[in-house]
């Protein structure tokens, strides 16, 4: 059964009531799921909405001339499929696999909308945490059309660190990076352009990479 206070930590039900994500667990099921399984496809129906517990998937898009651009890379309370729960019709915008054998709460979109309609509360935070996505996905618009390869690698990794990362003593954060490939993908450049970003940007003392470790150095100012 999955801790209350594990809940707690997702921003969709951070400031919800015992009770309220009490409800919200008795409905829900918990699963594990090896590597490389995928969770839904592009065009799928979206039926219902996965909460990570443990391990690590992606969300992806393919390109017409068949390139994987990644959308997002998701770990331990972290929610993806989430638009199901509005619209349990609506086709899948995404492609969603796990990374790693991984452990994940599955909610179906229906029974969702039937105990958020009960508590209003729900539905608040359902609100506050999409308009947080918007505005993420936003800046990481703004990012690509603003940014040189450069300093989206370095604003990726910041980020990163950020929401995964841990504090060291010095106050530098040390963080698991993804492979360059799947930054690559992630920002929509090359692996080549990422390798030579972070070579550069240890050079110049901003960050020390130690196999997918990577400790950023705080700057400054």
């Amino acid at each position: 059964m999955v801790d209350l206070e594990l809940l707690r930590k997702v921003g969709f039900f951070s400031e919800l009531e015992a009770k309220d994500l009490a409800a919200i667990r008795d409905v829900a099921e918990v699963r594990p799921f090896q590597k490389g399984k995928l969770l839904f496809c592009e065009g799928d129906r979206g039926d219902a909405l996965y909460l990570v517990l443990k391990g690590k998937v992606k969300a992806t898009l393919l390109a017409e001339d068949g390139r994987e651009i990644i959308l997002s890379l998701l770990g331990p309370g972290e929610i993806v499929g989430e638009m199901a729960l509005f619209d349990v019709e609506e086709r899948r915008s995404a492609t969603v696999e796990t990374l790693e054998d991984s452990e994940l709460m599955v909610l179906s979109g229906q029974a969702f909308l039937d105990v958020m309609a009960s508590r209003p509360g729900i539905a608040t935070n359902v609100i506050r945490t999409l308009s947080q996505r918007l505005r993420d996905t936003s800046c990481r618009i703004r990012n690509l059309v603003f940014l040189d390869t450069y300093s989206r690698v370095g604003r990726y990794l910041v980020e990163l660190a950020r929401k995964q990362g841990r504090e060291l003593a010095d106050g530098s954060l040390l963080v698991m990076r993804p492979t360059h490939q799947e930054i690559a993908n992630y920002l929509g450049t090359t692996r080549e352009t990422v390798s030579r970003a972070m070579r550069d940007l240890q050079e110049q003392g901003l960050l020390k990479v130690v196999g997918r470790r990577v400790i950023l150095y705080r700057v400054n100012s």
